[in-house]
């Protein structure tokens, strides 16, 4: 059986693998990319995107069928501190020093997107409540991004191209990777 999104990963990895991992390609970035048909793709999209999106459809299935009634009858309120509640060890983990196993980095990412997905739920449903699910969403989102891009270069602590970096070695870009083999156990 064909399976389409090996092709198209295999197919952008080839032409264009700035589209799937989009991290310098060096040992000192190996930690956030996985590896996917035998291509690299960034972590975070490929996990974060996908669960967050399959977590707002399932939310809204179950809304709209079997847990109809409990999640109807659930508050706003405890709609956003659940989300924010799954939303909160990506954060912390964030916060703490230190590199982190994959596992750890996968499995936070995911319990983001979920939370991001409970929290997004009541702009499906409640009209009277989506600009604050608007703004709490990107209160959230805006800031971790803002502090992710400015904490970007954290990870070229130790390379000896750091004062080079954009224009090191790991931002060519061309397909070739040097993450070394261990690095995907942190």
């Amino acid at each position: 059986m064909k399976n389409p999104l090996k092709k198209l990963v295999r197919t952008i990895g080839t032409e264009d693998p700035l589209l799937l991992a989009h991290h310098p390609t060096c040992e000192y970035y190996s930690h956030h990319v996985i590896e996917l048909y035998g291509r690299k793709c960034c972590m975070g999209c490929f996990i974060v995107y996908p669960v967050g999106l399959v977590s707002l459809f399932a939310l809204v299935i179950f809304r709209l069928t079997v847990f109809s009634e409990q999640i109807a009858n659930t508050t706003t309120l405890s709609l956003y501190l659940i989300g924010f509640l799954l939303v909160s060890p990506k954060v912390l983990l964030k916060l703490l020093p230190g590199q982190r196993t994959s596992w750890q980095r996968i499995s936070t990412k995911a319990t983001l997107a979920v939370g991001l997905a409970v929290v997004a739920l009541p702009f499906v449903f409640r009209p009277s409540e989506r600009v604050l699910t608007l703004c709490l969403f990107f209160g959230f989102l805006v800031p971790y991004v803002g502090y992710k891009a400015w904490t970007a270069t954290d990870d070229c602590e130790g390379c000896p191209e750091v004062d080079d970096f954009p224009n090191c070695s790991g931002m060519s870009f061309d397909g070739t990777y040097t993450y070394s083999a261990d690095d995907q156990d942190r």
